[in-house]
């Protein structure tokens, strides 16, 4: 692992408790041996640290965007946050936007909270996670409704290697089929590298009996 940031941000997720071993029911119904849960970060000193390394690895991405978009919910602190993190690292102001579940008949009306997305706009979107990518299929639909704007790309906190709706990665598919590249705070591989029978505070988060568990899953949905 090359970049500091990324090992101390596998940290940051185990001393949180925002990373978890164990055995987890994802929303695809998969039976994962590890969770990630950007909820965790409710207090405002862990949200600060969070946001910026979003922003760290949109710096080191080189990704050219004006619009951060968050999709509801958990996107909708993250796109503020993350934009406002960006601003102070990168010194440019971007601006940022968010959707409604349900869209408002009252007042300025629509879809979309924030700033205005246009076929002018270069959006970035940011997520925790991304297992079979509907998810973001419903934002990309969303977005060319709305204004059709430039995708500059997606950042997750984790990329978890694994098969999307095929037998590709959910991040080479939205490759493959909308040309988009998906960038990842960390992958399953970082945070193997800097955890297996590593200590972290005293503590081995993944020992043998959990990498057992982890490369069983990797060898049904997992890809290389």
């Amino acid at each position: 692992m090359a970049t500091d940031y990324k090992q101390q941000f596998i940290e940051f997720l185990v001393r949180t408790n925002a990373l978890k071993f164990g055995e987890f029911t994802l929303k695809s119904g998969r039976k994962c041996p590890y969770f990630l849960n950007i909820g965790q970060f409710y207090n405002a000193s862990l949200a600060v640290q969070l946001f910026d390394y979003y922003a760290q690895s949109l710096v080191e991405n080189g990704m050219d965007f004006d619009v951060v978009f968050g999709p509801a919910y958990k996107g909708i602190t993250l796109c503020v946050g993350v934009s406002a993190a960006y601003y102070f690292r990168a010194k440019r102001d971007v601006a940022f936007s968010f959707n409604r579940k349900e869209a408002k008949d009252h007042g300025e009306g629509g879809m979309l909270v924030g700033a205005p997305i246009t076929k002018d706009s270069k959006v970035v979107i940011v997520d925790d996670v991304m297992t079979a990518g509907t998810a973001l299929r419903e934002s990309l639909d969303l977005l060319k409704k709305i204004g059709d704007p430039k995708i500059a790309g997606v950042l997750i906190a984790v990329d978890r290697m694994e098969k999307g709706q095929g037998e590709k990665s959910a991040v080479q598919e939205v490759k493959d089929e909308f040309g988009i590249d998906v960038f990842a705070i960390v992958t399953l591989d970082d945070i193997i590298s800097a955890l297996y029978n590593k200590e972290i505070d005293g503590k081995v988060y993944i020992d043998d009996v959990q990498m057992k568990a982890i490369q069983a899953y990797r060898d049904q949905y997992g890809v290389k």
